[in-house]
């Protein structure tokens, strides 16, 4: 899929990332797995019920899967800005082990495998910071009988606390809280330790893809090991899958990962599993019908669905994920506030923003699209979590309803003074509002159609936009200001099951030489407050609220308009067992090691 993951993600064309950041039954994704007469499928919509059984088996041990990724393997580091990509991730889900581990419901499970019982939590007083104290399995190793101790955690901090220029970290978050990590009993016990002022309410979401300090302490500093990590292989492993001898291929589009004889926890039940780039998603279902690979992981769009459910002998499944497309406006355009950010709150400039959000008819939208082939696909009401995760709630409708109101929008701009309405909008000092150039991903056709059908309403306001592609979108949203690339622009964010530590860089003041992924420049001091409460406050229910009243307020200020869920799509031959969608960052092969041919 290429998306970057753990930290958010936007898409881009057949879904490329860039970092901060696309049926029948209905009811359950689960399916017969008896197709004799084309494949056997179902839509799960939103609902995360019964997710984490689908397709639940008892299998064989020994067997080859071949299983398709859509990128050829160019980074090996999946902490990395480079590595942090979905497909890389595919491959090393099953080598290097995470602490918790997301599921397709959303929830988080520990990782038993590496870690010896619950982590020890003691939350921040006045007085005291929070600490954590995870005890490693005494016969954790890696597959070159070296532990899994203390060091590998140490290095992880190291490398992603962002006090080193020359790491390239995919993200800080979390562990640029973290005072020291210390280990005892002989590494096996590990004392995360935050700064007094600075808890972590998300650190679940800290230590996943551990790598190998041990290697990595051949190769140079942290800056320079994390790099070399990045750009060779794995050559141990702390999963149940290693790469094999020789297993990849120069052109890195074959990767061959077998089972790890050494592995410490449950053996896996295939001998090998092989990953396969195709680069071109309208080939996926080809090879799957030939029998070239045994399952694939595409962006769903209606060709696709249809000629997947043509195949014999596949079970397919659509869901709703944390994938989620949007439209963003660019608040460094004078027309929506202005090169400072005080002029975001001028009236007549909410008022335009909020007049052109309430006219786009959003259920229109899914209707001609998604809807197509996904019939659970619903409008999206929230940008903080989507449903199915905790504290989802509507804060849009009361001002966008989802099929548009023409007529409200145009109220709500004659009020603040603007003329020509319908015609050529004129703001209330006399200046004509300029045409908006509005951007999408080349090649996106259902983006493109986003476009086009925004462009018709905004016309019926008076109002130009001028629709155009983009073949770099990361280049376009980082450089808006600079070559004011864009007005409006629709792409997806890649959700996580922390939602209160993802959205703080894409809804927080964006700050002088800071990393954020506040690209249209919003700014409201309550949400960088709200936002803020929600890293460091203990309690679950508070952290909602703040999420909610960010929500409600960024609805309110007009900055960005939540679409609808991006569907994800799995197929797979029908005598796989425990294959199953995980619309997570982590993906399917979260649960690589269960992976089998059906008893």
């Amino acid at each position: 899929m290429g998306v970057n993951r753990r930290t958010p993600a936007l898409h881009t064309g057949v879904i490329a990332a860039a970092v901060a950041l696309a049926a029948a039954a209905c009811g359950s994704s689960g399916s017969s797995g008896n197709a004799s007469s084309g494949s056997s499928g179902a839509v799960q919509g939103s609902s995360t019920s019964g997710r984490n059984t689908v397709n639940s088996a008892s299998v064989k041990q020994g067997g080859t899967v071949t299983w398709t990724i859509e990128k050829t393997v160019q980074a090996w580091n999946p902490l990395t800005s480079s590595g942090n990509t979905f497909d890389y991730a595919q491959v090393t889900n099953g080598i290097y082990p995470d602490v918790y581990v997301p599921q397709p419901d959303y929830s988080l499970v520990l990782n038993t495998d590496l870690i010896n019982g619950d982590p020890v939590v003691t939350n921040a007083t006045a007085t005291t910071p929070q600490k954590i104290v995870y005890t490693i399995q005494p016969n954790a190793k890696w597959s070159d009988g070296t532990p899994v101790s203390a060091d590998d955690f140490i290095y992880l901090w190291q490398a992603q606390n962002g006090t080193n220029p020359n790491v390239d970290a995919a993200s800080t978050t979390g562990y640029s809280a973290i005072a020291s990590v210390v280990g005892s009993n002989n590494g096996k016990t590990v004392t995360v330790t935050f700064k007094q002022d600075q808890p972590f309410s998300d650190w679940k979401s800290l230590f996943t893809s551990i790598l190998p300090a041990h290697i990595a302490n051949q190769h140079g500093d942290v800056a320079a090991s994390f790099t070399w990590l990045d750009a060779n292989p794995p050559t141990v492993s702390a999963g149940p899958f290693i790469i094999a001898p020789g297993g990849v291929s120069a052109d890195k589009s074959l990767i061959k990962t077998i089972r790890n004889t050494q592995y410490y926890g449950k053996a896996a039940a295939l001998d090998e599993v092989d990953f396969r780039a195709i680069t071109d998603s309208a080939q996926e279902p080809t090879a799957l019908a030939n029998g070239e690979v045994d399952g694939i992981y595409p962006q769903p769009q209606l060709d696709l669905v249809n000629r997947v459910k043509s195949i014999n002998g596949v079970d397919y499944h659509i869901n709703q994920g944390l994938v989620w497309e949007h439209i963003d406006l660019n608040l460094r355009n004078t027309a929506f506030g202005g090169p400072q950010n005080v002029d975001q709150t001028a009236p007549a400039k909410v008022a335009l923003r909020q007049a052109m959000f309430t006219a786009f008819d959003r259920q229109g939208l899914l209707n001609r699209t998604v809807k197509q082939f996904d019939n659970q696909a619903a409008v999206l009401n929230n940008r903080m979590v989507v449903p199915g995760q905790p504290g989802y709630q509507d804060n849009v409708t009361q001002y966008y309803p989802p099929n548009g109101d023409l007529n409200k929008a145009k109220q709500l701009l004659t009020s603040a003074g603007y003329t020509g309405v319908g015609t050529a909008l004129v703001d209330p000092s006399g200046k004509a509002v300029p045409p908006f150039v509005m951007r999408y991903t080349v090649g996106n056709a259902i983006r493109q159609d986003t476009c086009n059908l925004f462009a018709q309403t905004m016309k019926q306001l008076g109002i130009t936009v001028n629709v155009s592609s983009t073949d770099n979108l990361g280049k376009t949203l980082t450089q808006a200001d600079a070559q004011h690339s864009y007005d409006i622009v629709v792409f997806a964010w890649v959700d996580t099951p922390f939602p209160n530590s993802a959205n703080q860089p894409i809804y927080t003041t964006a700050v002088q030489g800071t990393p954020m992924s506040n690209y249209g420049y919003y700014s409201n001091a309550n949400v960088d407050k709200w936002l803020a409460d929600a890293t460091v406050n203990p309690d679950e229910k508070a952290r909602e609220n703040d999420l909610n009243q960010s929500d409600a307020q960024v609805t309110k200020d007009a900055y960005t308009l939540p679409l609808y869920q991006k569907p994800t799509m799995i197929a797979y031959k029908n005598n796989l067992g425990n294959v199953r969608d995980n619309p997570t960052q982590i993906g399917p092969t979260y649960n690589i090691q269960q992976w089998g041919i059906k008893s």
